[in-house]
């Protein structure tokens, strides 16, 4: 089912600019106010109404596959709006936050149940019921790609970490390196002025002895 949901994606090139004006006429006709000051343009949607009304029809499973990835992105917006709500309530309590930016937020919400009750009427229009399970449905794929861009922000946090472990060993080797090499040369110098000192004393009892003799 997973594959299923790119595939509508192949016939968006020949429906897109056909449908840009119905597109524009439907997002003006909406009795509720745009989403956008709150929400970015929704993109599943638009998609799934250009499917749907795409000349030559466009085979059931790419429509059902779009309406699924629209219900999933309608269930993220209302899970934003759900986590969101309490804190602009209380933000409006304490007179934080204008009536525009409140009312903003309540056009979104209006909006998103429009769109979860027009999202279900057109999943009856597919399979009788399906309405009730779809939203289920979107959520759980939205857990698996949620958890799945976790399991791939882990990987990268694993690999980065362990990168910096390796140059960390790299540094610490080749700082053990080089004050090893110090420690020798620094023998070696200790080394050579105790044969000096050794050979200037030898010099020394040598003219002492010579100097007696005399």
């Amino acid at each position: 089912m997973m594959n299923t949901l790119f595939l509508p994606a192949v016939y968006l090139g020949g429906c897109i600019a056909a449908m840009s004006a119905f597109s524009f006429v439907y997002r003006r006709a909406t009795m509720f106010k745009s989403m956008e000051a709150w929400f970015p343009i929704n993109t599943q949607k638009e998609e799934y109404i250009a499917l749907l009304n795409c000349e030559p029809a466009v085979p059931e499973y790419h429509l059902r596959a779009a309406l699924l990835r629209r219900a999933m992105e309608a269930v993220r917006r209302l899970v934003q709006i759900q986590q969101e709500k309490p804190a602009l309530q209380q933000l409006m309590k304490t007179g934080s936050i204008g009536d525009d930016l409140w009312h903003e937020f309540q056009a979104a919400e209006q909006e998103i149940t429009a769109e979860l009750q027009e999202i279900s009427m057109e999943a009856n229009t597919f399979k009788e019921g399906w309405s009730q399970t779809i939203f289920s449905t979107a959520a759980q794929m939205l857990e698996h790609e949620k958890q799945k861009k976790l399991q791939v922000e882990m990987k990268a946090m694993l690999e980065k970490e362990t990168l910096r472990k390796k140059k960390e060993e790299e540094r610490e080797a080749t700082e053990a390196k080089m004050n090893e090499a110090k420690r020798e040369k620094e023998a070696k110098k200790a080394e050579e002025e105790l044969l000096r000192m050794e050979e200037e004393e030898k010099k020394a009892a040598a003219a002492a002895a010579a100097s007696k003799k005399k």
